[in-house]
């Protein structure tokens, strides 16, 4: 609790140092003010797990796709339509993808057009890759083309954006690992310090210039972390 204390400490003595330049104290005078208002802020962090489970239930559909399209292919090979594709590979395709298709049979089922269904799929789906499938089978639709070979290259061509993906992440695994050495070996080397001489680290969390550098400390950690995030992060 101590340490805690100190560092939250510290980082207040920071935010106050800051804002002696303008374009800072703007940005912590709004930052205050928005954490002060208690609704504001729950609503705010309720956003913020809305949009990490959003992001979560993205990927694994991305992730689905591939062998959806495939299920999809088998299904118009065997002879049936697109819609009847759609339901089949919908109850092969566990959620949330597979909820997804069979949202698409349902509505096509009630009356609804091909169109419109696949409009809407494309919005709750905002990836490139269900684009790719949308504009594909609408102008397989428009022209008359056969849907099997369409999807067997949709599939192949997803299959190689996660082969490549694959690829960058293992190309970036040393910079994500460089990010983890060097957020942790200054944690690590003040525990060390604080072990072995106790007496040497304990202005850092009894005097409010030891809390201002702490501050300052976790303010260039947290920026270091996201320079390097940008650094490495690579969209496919």
């Amino acid at each position: 609790m101590p340490i805690l204390l100190a560092v939250l400490s510290g980082i207040a003595c920071a935010a106050l140092t800051a804002c002696a330049i303008p374009s800072m104290k703007r940005l912590l005078s709004k930052l205050f003010i928005s954490a002060g208002r208690t609704r504001a802020g729950f609503a705010g962090g309720r956003g913020l797990v809305e949009r990490f489970l959003a992001a979560r239930r993205i990927e694994a559909v991305r992730v689905q796709m591939t062998g959806a399209l495939l299920a999809m292919s088998t299904s118009v090979r065997a002879g049936l339509s697109l819609s009847q594709a759609m339901a089949s590979a919908g109850e092969r395709t566990p959620a949330p993808l597979g909820d997804e298709l069979t949202r698409v049979s349902g509505e096509l089922a009630l009356g609804g057009t091909m169109e419109a269904a696949l409009r809407g799929l494309e919005r709750r789906i905002p990836l490139p890759e269900m684009r790719m499938l949308v504009a594909g089978l609408e102008l397989a639709r428009s022209t008359g083309a056969s849907l099997a070979p369409l999807l067997d290259r949709l599939a192949e061509t997803l299959r190689e954006r996660e082969r490549l993906r694959g690829q960058l992440r293992a190309m970036t695994a040393q910079g994500r690992m460089s990010g983890w050495v060097v957020g942790l070996v200054p944690v690590a080397l003040l525990g060390v310090m604080g072990i072995i001489d106790p007496e040497f680290v304990r202005p850092l969390f009894s005097t409010p210039i030891g809390w201002a550098l702490l501050g300052v400390a976790v303010f260039l950690e947290c920026l270091g972390a996201i320079a390097i995030r940008a650094v490495i992060r690579v969209d496919l």
